[in-house]
């Protein structure tokens, strides 16, 4: 049961942790991809509803990943 408790709350934090850096950088990409489509600079209102999208998948991608990247570890180390 500890072991069950140790890998959710460390996915968990794990996921937190990666979820500001993959936001960041997959912000910049959409932006730029936006910005070449349609050849000028976003607006603020624009960038909003970029940002809102991109915290969802982020936030998605980030737990994600976290949980499996932590279960591959904890099979491989204390199984």
């Amino acid at each position: 049961m500890l072991q069950l408790a140790w890998f959710g709350l460390s996915s968990l934090v794990f996921g937190i942790v990666l979820f500001f850096p993959v936001r960041k950088v997959m912000l910049a990409m959409n932006i730029n991809r936006v910005q070449r489509k349609l050849k000028r600079e976003v607006t603020d209102e624009e960038r909003e509803v970029l940002r809102r999208k991109v915290t969802v998948w982020a936030a998605g991608l980030s737990v994600t990943f976290a949980f499996l990247y932590n279960r591959y570890l904890f099979f491989k180390f204390f199984s």
